[in-house]
């Protein structure tokens, strides 16, 4: 070896020495770290039951709206889903299962036993049941522990939710849904009328929609003063959406006697069909707007609102992404005028004051009495109704977060208040729901309803005559369910004539 060559091994023998020695106190803290301490057990994981009413085979969609983001940052959680009834079941079973009542006998199934849930997750229904037997914990004395800031949370969320817990807090909801009166903003400047404002009754607004109602013996030249629907609907359904705050019934919850020939489904029918004659808002003869053979295609046909063939409509959130979809495309509809709209709050009843159609809740979630581990099902609903999950859930255009200040939109002219300020409808009495499912044909008393309130739109008959016919063929009905709830009625044929009355 030539003496340049053992330098440079020399060299390199040096340079390696001084490395180790300078990794040593390194490596030997490493080595002691690791291998000189004792091994620590992993942290052992808690489990976190969540009830809810039904489930199917797939709970993904489930875990993406409410789990994942949680379960990503509390790994010593393990989350369990427990259904009260797995859908998947009923698939291949031949006998359609009993209901209960208001369903409060499947959520006892799993809030007992060796390992109740701890979350239940459920509807207006649910929950009022729950919180009336007393099987839910209020969450307004932890959230008064915890200092847990739920000032900027929606009031159609939380005076909801207190109107089903009879005054207390039993749940929340981390998003909802609701709708609001939209209104055409060129249709009243032209008639010269003042728009519609927050707050006003059916009657105030029914007032308004009568100043920029265009009669016309054309269909095509009509313009309606309001529409409960985008589309074209049946009047009588539509009725029964307008008169749904007031919780008229049109028979007992039993299913054995009717309860319609009173004062206020006579007021109910007298004012909508009055409405429908006038033509401020549309009846069965409208079927122009609808799309037939031989129209020239149009993105918008139909839409009764876009169309500028109603000046105001009940209409959900998400319309507003129609809306603007329609506007950043308009140079590409032919001969098409866009709307310049508005919105305020859905008009309500003196008599149910702040209680809005179109608006209600979905996934409450409370905490069960009988919770093995109610710490942490209080953590858990605090995330999910957080301000930063709340960030995450404002991308959503069809449902609004609970959370204000994540209420947005991207017209920056809209004021969207009126989609969060008013209350939901109270849910429906739990027995009227089990007798659909107990006597399927029951829903026939409504289809009855309707040929009659067809007859008083054609001028056939009165509305107190319409409504003593529909009170003595439904008690007719009724009897002849009692006796053989599976049965069914053949409504055509005449029924009218042969068993209906005919004079006031």
């Amino acid at each position: 070896m030539n003496t340049s060559k053992k330098k440079r091994t020399l060299v390199r023998l040096v340079s390696l020495s001084i490395c180790a020695v300078l990794l040593l106190p390194l490596a030997s803290e490493g080595w002691n770290t690791v291998w000189a301490e004792p091994l620590k057990a992993p942290q052992e994981q808690r489990v976190l039951r969540i009830g809810s009413l039904w489930s199917g085979e797939d709970d993904t969609y489930f875990r993406q709206q409410f789990t994942d983001m949680y379960e990503l940052q509390h790994p010593e959680i393990k989350l369990e889903l427990v259904p009260a009834i797995d859908a998947s079941e009923l698939r291949f079973s031949s006998a359609f299962p009993q209901p209960n009542t208001d369903n409060l006998g499947s959520i006892r199934g799993i809030m007992g036993g060796e390992h109740p849930v701890d979350v239940i997750i459920g509807d207006s229904q649910l929950l009022k049941s729950l919180a009336e037997n007393n099987l839910v914990v209020p969450l307004q004395p932890l959230i008064d522990r915890d200092q847990y800031d739920i000032s900027t949370m929606a009031p159609t969320m939380l005076n909801g939710i207190r109107e089903l817990g009879g005054g207390n807090l039993f749940a929340l909801a981390p998003t909802f849904s609701s709708s609001a009166l939209y209104y055409n903003k060129k249709v009243f400047d032209a008639a010269k009328v003042s728009y519609p404002t927050n707050g006003m009754t059916w009657d105030e607004m029914f007032t308004l929609a009568a100043k920029v109602t265009k009669v016309s013996k054309k269909k095509e030249s009509r313009v309606y003063g309001f529409s409960m629907n985008r589309y074209l609907a049946d009047p009588f359904w539509d009725m029964q959406t307008y008169v749904s705050p007031l919780k008229l019934t049109q028979y007992d919850n039993k299913g054995e006697k009717m309860t319609v020939n009173n004062a206020q489904w006579s007021k109910a029918w007298t004012t909508y069909s009055g409405l429908v004659k006038k033509q401020t808002v549309p009846g069965l003869d409208s079927q122009e707007f609808m799309w037939t053979d031989g129209m020239p295609y149009s993105p918008v046909q139909g839409d009764l609102f876009l169309t500028s063939k109603a000046s105001m409509v009940v209409a959900e959130y998400g319309y507003i992404n129609e809306l603007n979809s329609v506007q950043r495309n308009v140079s590409k509809i032919k001969n098409y005028k866009p709307v310049d709209w508005g919105v305020v709050t859905v008009p309500t009843y003196v008599e149910k004051p702040g209680v809005a159609v179109g608006t209600w809740l979905g996934s409450m979630m409370a905490i069960g009495t009988t919770a093995t581990n109610p710490e942490d099902a209080w953590d858990f609903i605090k995330f999910v109704n957080s301000k930063e999950v709340a960030k995450i859930k404002a991308h959503n255009r069809y449902e609004l977060t609970s959370r204000k200040e994540y209420i947005t939109s991207k017209e920056t002219n809209v004021n969207l208040e009126p989609f969060y300020t008013l209350q939901p409808l109270a849910p429906n009495d739990p027995k009227m729901d089990a007798l659909l499912t107990q006597k399927p044909a029951i829903g026939q008393v409504s289809d009855a309803g309707r040929q009659l309130f067809i007859e008083v739109l054609q001028g056939k008959r009165t509305v107190s005559n319409a409504l003593k016919a529909w009170e003595k063929q439904g008690n007719t009905m009724l009897l002849q369910l009692k006796k053989n709830p599976q049965m069914s009625f053949d409504l055509e044929n005449g029924w009218l004539q042969k068993s209906a009355v005919r004079s006031d």
